[in-house]
């Protein structure tokens, strides 16, 4: 799913690119594309559906490629992994606090834009022993097309 404003999305991949470099990462071709897909999409795509959506474009890509990518990106903080009912990694370029909410039948993935979620601050010695850095919140449900099609079948 694309954005609407194209200045909004080079913004985007300027300011991703810009973090890149003071992280001290080679701006590959390969990284810059993928940069530039992620700044295009809202629906929290997987790997494969960006290297579906790269594949064309970049001669010898492979999905290994794409994968190693999203896992340097989330490490350096360009992105977000979000986990699925479906144990399909999905990819969210936008890193500020959010919530999501994923369809529990086909694994969509959407932003939950309220407020009123937010969890006090973790005290430094946690009772499990881990150091708290952030958290998420992913509410499962049905997305319009999945309760359409099950109104269809019922009917």
């Amino acid at each position: 799913m694309a954005e609407n404003n194209p200045s909004i999305n080079n913004e985007k991949v300027q300011q991703m690119e810009a973090i890149c470099r003071d992280r001290g990462l080679s701006l590959t071709h390969q990284r810059r594309a993928l940069l530039h897909a992620l700044s295009q999409r809202t629906d929290h795509p997987t790997a494969d559906q960006l290297f579906d959506d790269l594949k064309e474009n970049i001669h010898g890509l492979s999905r290994t490629t794409i994968y190693r990518i999203l896992e340097t990106f989330v490490r350096v903080g360009l992105v977000v992994k979000i986990s699925s009912p479906q144990a399909k990694a999905r990819f969210d370029a936008d890193t500020s606090r959010h919530h999501h909410v994923s369809c529990v039948q086909c694994g969509a993935v959407a932003d939950l834009p309220v407020s009123g979620f937010n969890l006090p601050s973790f005290p430094e010695n946690h009772p499990s022993g881990f150091r708290l850095y952030d958290y998420s919140i992913t509410f499962s449900g049905l997305c319009p097309r999945c309760q359409h099609s099950s109104k269809q079948s019922s009917q």
